[in-house]
């Protein structure tokens, strides 16, 4: 019995080491309101983001990619919360340090400062050395950067992202923002096949704000991309937390195609019920080199947003909620604070869990331990250079 089981391990083993596989971390909405800024200004008139990634660093970090949404444009002095933002560039600088390796842009507040809002941020995503899709200085710049290939871990990944408007402000020539429309969307995922994508992700901004059940026309969008060449659609936008699916399309048959309708924030000031917190949501591809096929495993955590005091100091902190919930003390969480915490983590994970088909099978909940970053040395994933794109970024190592 002991000899099969060595065999089977040595199998095994052989196995793994013919397979490619890549961990992908996907968050919500990266938010600015003025009281998040004014929590994060110092005395010397700089601003330091980096107590709300205290709790989930080491989380992020363990990925080989990691993606979020940066709902708010750089667009320097005078900064401004809702309606129509403006956040420090500091904001997305601790996001990096924390292990976010990209973000999208393709968001319905990306005009709020108009054209000069829209080429800033570029500049400063530019400046901070992170990669960014949905927005671009001109047709040129889409074409050539648009899906945004990315070679990780010898997978090929194309990222697509669209946003379904822009709050009503036009986009001035001659920028360009990714809407939500299917001839534009068929020929990006032709481009990405045509580049010899292994794996297709589809970032959206969608849905009806605080709907905490996706509507017909986010499933049926859904639906379109998935038949049409999209392997994944990972959404955003009603800043609460929605259902998600393995069964949006089922008459595929290659693997379960994965459908995250809503993340939530990921920091944000909203205090209303199911508005502050969201999930992160892990997806693992391994792609067999003897057998030419991908297999998934996708996990979620579920955190929420602490506005309040930890070790003297006031911030806006990303908590893992289960662990929190149960665990209070180790946040210094209390009172109303952890009434509210505990009611989010209730809230999410039963709406979640009832996500299961009839066969059980669901996307299953990410139990939350201390996180190591991996020690790897080197590039763990690399943009494919193009005439405007032309750079290499290590993954941050700490």
């Amino acid at each position: 019995m002991k000899r099969l089981s060595f065999v089977m391990w040595l199998l095994m083993a052989a196995t793994l080491c013919q397979a490619q596989q890549v961990k992908i971390l996907f968050a919500g909405d990266l938010m600015g309101h003025m009281p998040q800024h004014n929590a994060a200004l110092q005395a010397d008139g700089s601003y330091d983001y980096s107590p709300c990634f205290r709790y989930v660093k080491d989380y992020v970090q363990s990925a080989d990619l990691a993606i979020l949404n940066l709902e708010v444009p750089l667009d320097g002095k005078p900064y401004s919360g809702y309606p129509q933002f403006s956040a420090p560039d500091a904001l997305a600088e601790a996001a990096k340090a924390a292990g976010f390796d990209i973000m999208t842009t393709a968001n319905n507040h990306c005009m709020d400062r108009g054209r000069h809002g829209l080429e800033r941020t570029l500049n400063a995503l530019d400046s901070l050395g992170i990669p960014h899709l949905g927005t671009y200085r001109d047709r040129s710049h889409h074409d050539k950067e648009h899906p945004l290939i990315i070679n990780a871990r010898g997978l090929r990944l194309a990222l697509l992202t669209y946003t379904y408007g822009t709050n009503g402000i036009p986009v001035q020539e001659p920028n360009v923002v990714n809407f939500i429309d299917t001839t534009e969307m068929l020929r990006d995922l032709q481009v990405a096949k045509d580049k010899g994508a292994d794996f297709v992700i589809t970032l959206i901004h969608w849905g009806i704000e605080y709907a905490v059940k996706a509507n017909n026309e986010q499933e049926e969008t859904a639906r379109w991309l998935l038949e049409h060449g999209s392997d994944a659609v990972i959404g955003g936008h009603p800043h609460v937390v929605q259902n998600f699916t393995l069964d949006a399309n089922p008459n595929n048959k290659r693997y379960p195609e994965i459908v995250i309708y809503s993340m939530g924030n990921l920091v944000s000031n909203q205090r209303d019920v199911n508005t502050d917190g969201g999930i992160m949501v892990e997806l693992t591809l391994t792609k067999f080199r003897t057998r030419g096929i991908i297999t998934q495993r996708c996990l979620y955590m579920p955190y929420w947003v602490y506005r309040g005091t930890v070790d003297s100091l006031y911030q806006y902190y990303i908590v893992p909620s289960a662990d929190a919930a149960s665990n209070p003390e180790r946040y210094q969480i209390e009172g109303n604070d952890l009434n509210a915490l505990r009611l989010f983590d209730e809230n999410t994970r039963k709406r979640l869990s009832a996500c299961a088909l009839p066969s059980g099978a669901n996307i299953e909940e990410r139990q939350y331990t201390p996180f190591k970053p991996k020690a790897t040395k080197g590039k763990t994933f690399s943009t494919v250079p193009t005439a405007t794109n032309n750079f290499l970024r290590d993954k941050i190592s700490h």
